[in-house]
């Protein structure tokens, strides 16, 4: 009767493990994705960045060329970064991540995402203050140079506050899901070994 239970108890706890695996391979699958589409989005939009600046910049005079000029090196960056958080996710194995792991990159990604809508904040913040310091300029290169520069870094801010916040709750909310799952776990202790099972 005990070896009877013992195997009962050792086939639900496999079972639940096998479930417990594959909910946590398609998880962060879903994770590392909703990472990899918002980086293209990224990449997109400093694409976008980098040629209208740089059509800009030898365009257009005064204020305006400073302000393309600086979307042109916000493009560089956003595409810099976009592309190499790309390619890492690329390489992320959604299968190798445990309970602990998972919960430990789930509250990263969630973190990168609110202290960089901190930063667009301070983005935001430091054009405006630019564009107001170009105003004490009268005229020339220094009046338009701080004023397009300043534009531009509230107009990067702007977007940036708004793709950082849209995937912060993308991934907050798709958090929930293992939160959730994590509750329907139940510890069981029997002669022989501790196990987890699902609460149906």
């Amino acid at each position: 009767m005990k070896q009877f239970l013992f195997l009962l108890l050792l086939t639900a706890t496999l079972a639940a493990n096998a479930q417990d695996s594959s909910f946590l391979r398609t998880f962060n699958k879903e994770r590392i994705n909703n990472t990899k589409t918002a980086m293209l989005v990224l990449g997109s939009w400093g694409t976008a960045n980098l040629a209208a600046g740089l059509i800009g910049n030898s365009t257009a005079h005064g204020e305006a060329k400073y302000f393309h000029q600086m979307n042109a090196i916000w493009g560089v960056v956003n595409l810099g970064i976009a592309t190499a958080s790309y390619l890492g996710n690329r390489r992320l194995d959604p299968g190798k991540y445990n309970w602990q792991g998972s919960i430990n990159e789930q509250h990263k990604i969630e973190k990168i995402f609110m202290v960089n809508g901190a930063l667009d904040l301070a983005y935001m913040a430091g054009g405006l203050y630019m564009r107001e310091h170009g105003k004490t300029k009268l005229y020339g290169t220094g009046h338009d140079r701080w004023k397009g520069y300043g534009n531009s870094l509230i107009f990067q801010g702007a977007f940036l506050l708004l793709f950082d916040g849209v995937n912060f709750m993308v991934h907050h909310g798709h958090g929930k899901g293992l939160f959730q799952h994590f509750n329907e776990l139940q510890l069981t202790v029997a002669p022989g070994g501790i196990g987890m099972v699902y609460q149906w």
